[in-house]
């Protein structure tokens, strides 16, 4: 998907300037939680600013070059199953995922049990330990699944206005995914991605405290937590399935213990689920 994308947007891209985007590489934090932890503090003391302004600079731009429908169509048109199918898929193998995850934690923690000081210990605490109720999987699908219902206009109901940002935001994704694909930047993309992310559920409860709507304020509010948990919880998880694919070496016999329950956890999934689950 990111070939059509570079090659539709990366004249609109050239138009501005890049520099702001693209900052000096930063030393990674060790967890999910230290990189959520780290994102969510740079935020607020306002440090992606000129970031997030150019991000809406290059929005804009696409927009006054009428591409963004396009853009949006095109994204949508090259997914293979919406966020809502993946949902209904998992919702039918609940229990086939639940028992393969608690077969999966409980080995891995066995596995780092007698060596608490390694770094992997965090990231396999960080996925053995994580728990998302019904509610807070729900709303995090039901906001994803907006962004496939653009509005023609972010006026009138408080749905429209959130349907809109969550499309704004989608499509700043696909900027950054540009702007990585062109080889422009070598800074952490992910940090800046939960700086999109929190702008934009920053904007999304505003928008329901200006429209009188308590219960997206509330909604939003609980989103806000499950979001950072979720973000946290799956950049520990792609670091092992890393680790299982050869994607990072192991550094130690404990990683290669982890990195062999990883395999057979990925070759259980395989047998056990529909593809599209299966990989995620």
């Amino acid at each position: 998907m990111k070939k059509w994308i570079a090659e539709a947007l990366a004249l609109l891209l050239s138009v501005s300037t890049q520099t702001a985007l693209y900052g000096a590489e930063t030393t990674t934090p060790q967890s999910g939680k230290e990189i959520v932890r780290a994102a969510e503090s740079s935020y607020s003391k306002g440090e992606y600013s000129t970031f997030l302004a150019k991000m809406h600079e290059q929005y804009q731009n696409a927009g006054k070059a009428g591409a963004l429908r396009g853009i949006f169509e095109s994204a949508k048109s090259a997914m293979q199953i919406t966020p809502e199918q993946i949902e209904q898929s998992r919702e039918k193998y609940r229990n086939e995922i639940k028992k393969l995850n608690q077969e999966r934690n409980q080995r891995l923690l066995e596995a780092i049990a007698d060596n608490p000081s390694l770094s992997i210990v965090q990231r396999v605490d960080s996925i053995a330990f994580f728990s998302q109720s019904d509610e807070e999987s729900k709303l995090l699908s039901e906001l994803e699944n907006l962004k496939f219902h653009i509005p023609e206009t972010a006026e009138g109901t408080i749905e429209n206005k959130i349907s809109a940002l969550e499309t704004e935001y989608y499509i700043k994704n696909l900027l950054l995914d540009v702007a990585n694909h062109v080889g422009k930047t070598n800074i952490d993309q992910t940090e800046k991605r939960i700086a999109l992310a929190l702008e934009k559920l920053g904007k999304m409860e505003q928008a329901a405290k200006e429209n009188k709507a308590p219960n997206w304020e509330e909604k939003i509010q609980k989103v806000r937590a499950a979001f950072l948990a979720d973000k946290a919880y799956r950049m520990d998880l792609a670091i092992l399935n890393d680790l299982a694919e050869g994607n990072v070496a192991a550094e130690n016999s404990v990683e290669e213990k982890v990195k062999q329950i990883m395999m057979e956890y990925q070759q259980q999934k395989q047998q056990v689920l529909p593809s599209e689950i299966a990989k995620r």
